[in-house]
């Protein structure tokens, strides 16, 4: 017989992604519901990934972050404590020699405690780059979860598809077995009246088989499918929920809205960020210092009293002489982004691949289509000869399911490329980052 192969040309085709089936649980958003829809799945997916706390937390992050930084410009408190003994200090007697007068000798012992204060007045404009780079930061990785949630549609839209095939198949499996089983009256009647051998009627009970045998299959790939989708969903799935066919969408040839090109804007903004940040570190920076203590000896090195002291200042602190370490910094920033550019080409390349794919997958189905229906006609009419030549004893049961499934195959081609259709619509639209 030549009907083994229709299954690994025909139903196999459905579900040879490992993707997830849809069938959601009437809990789903908490109402009771019959059916999915395409948007209902992407959206729910899209809701309930665990990316969107990844988006919350880089937030927060983000609010410490800019946080710490911002303290920068508060000023800076340290305090410091000594206690000494020294085996000798300074003798004046030696030095005054015989003159009338006398110094008060210096305590071998110190005692001091002391805080130093430094006050940020001009950094260069280092704390706003800083700042910069860590929004420019955080909004790239927004970006690139949103990315990420884009692929998962890409995912559950695929499955989504999938399953419809799956479905479909099934459906045309058990139409045909439907008849399968009438005609199998027929020949059972004939055999009973001595018109037909038995074997036929064995060979139309084994093909019935042989047709459960892969709906099984198919069902078992669909129970497979639900654990997945459970997953995806972050929700409970019934397998009795049905799925709406979406209907043609709209044709968009506008600007594509992918989230990785807002990844490269923030990621280039980071980069300029860093440029500023080494521009900012080569500019004099002016800070306000004071220091206050209690101790002995203080500023006045002779006094042998405990006692508190203090001063005040300015001052500026600039390192004018890197030896052109700066500009080769500058530089190396202008080559990142230069690698951002040839970066975003390829993406764009590979974008373009992928969009010219679904286009041509869109054409291709269409012509398809257009043959598959007469094919089937003729199909469906050669069949049925095939079956009445059966019945008066001119074929043999072998060269009947040849026909049988070779109608049953440009059925499920013709389904399934309607099916096939519409996924590479909304596969072209997702790509585009339309939907």
């Amino acid at each position: 017989m030549k009907h083994a192969g229709f299954i690994q040309k025909g139903i196999y085709k459905v579900w040879v992604f490992p993707l997830c089936m849809f069938f959601l649980h009437s809990g789903l958003y908490g109402q009771p519901s019959d059916s999915l829809t395409l948007s209902l799945c992407l959206q729910t997916a899209e809701k309930r990934s665990p990316l969107n706390d990844e988006i919350a937390l880089s937030e927060e992050s983000l609010a410490y972050k800019l946080k710490n930084i911002g303290t920068n410009w508060l000023p800076a408190i340290g305090t410091n404590a000594q206690a000494a003994y020294f085996s000798e200090t300074v003798d004046f007697s030696k030095v005054m020699g015989n003159l009338p007068v006398s110094f008060p000798a210096i305590p071998l012992d110190q005692y001091k405690v002391w805080a130093d204060i430094n006050q940020q007045i001009f950094d260069g404009g280092m704390i706003k780059a800083q700042k910069s780079i860590e929004k420019a930061s955080n909004q790239a990785d927004i970006h690139q979860v949103e990315a990420e949630l884009l692929g998962l549609k890409q995912q559950v839209n695929n499955a989504y598809f999938s399953l419809l095939l799956t479905r479909k198949s099934a459906d045309v499996l058990q139409v045909s077995i439907k008849d399968l089983q009438e005609r199998k009256k027929v020949v059972h009647a004939g055999v009973e009246n001595g018109i037909l051998l038995r074997e036929n009627l064995f060979a139309m009970e084994a093909e019935e088989l042989r047709y459960r045998q892969r709906l099984l299959e198919l069902n078992l790939a669909g129970q497979q499918l639900i654990k997945v989708l459970s997953i995806l969903l972050d929700s409970t799935i019934n397998e009795n929920t049905g799925l709406v066919l979406p209907s043609e969408p709209p044709v968009f040839d506008s600007k594509t809205e992918r989230p990785e090109y807002l990844v490269f804007e923030q990621q280039k903004s980071r980069l300029q960020a860093n440029s500023d940040l080494i521009t900012a570190s080569d500019m004099p920076k002016l800070f306000a210092f004071s220091q206050a203590g209690y101790g002995r000896p203080g500023y006045n090195f002779v006094s042998q009293d405990l006692h508190g002291y203090y001063s005040v200042g300015v001052g500026m602190k600039w390192n004018f002489l890197n030896y052109g370490d700066s500009k080769r910094q500058k530089k190396i920033v202008e080559l990142q982004i230069d690698m951002l550019d040839v970066k975003r080409k390829i993406f764009d390349d590979q974008l373009d691949i992928q969009l010219e794919a679904e286009k041509t997958n869109q054409s291709k189905y269409s012509e398809l289509l257009a043959q598959d229906e007469e094919i089937l006609k003729l199909r469906k009419a050669i069949a049925s000869a095939s079956f009445a030549k059966l019945t008066n004893g001119a074929i043999t049961s072998t060269e009947y399911f040849s026909e049988v499934n070779s109608e049953l195959l440009a059925r499920l081609q013709f389904e399934n490329h309607k099916i096939m259709k519409l996924q590479a619509a909304y596969s072209y639209l997702l790509l585009k980052g339309k939907i």
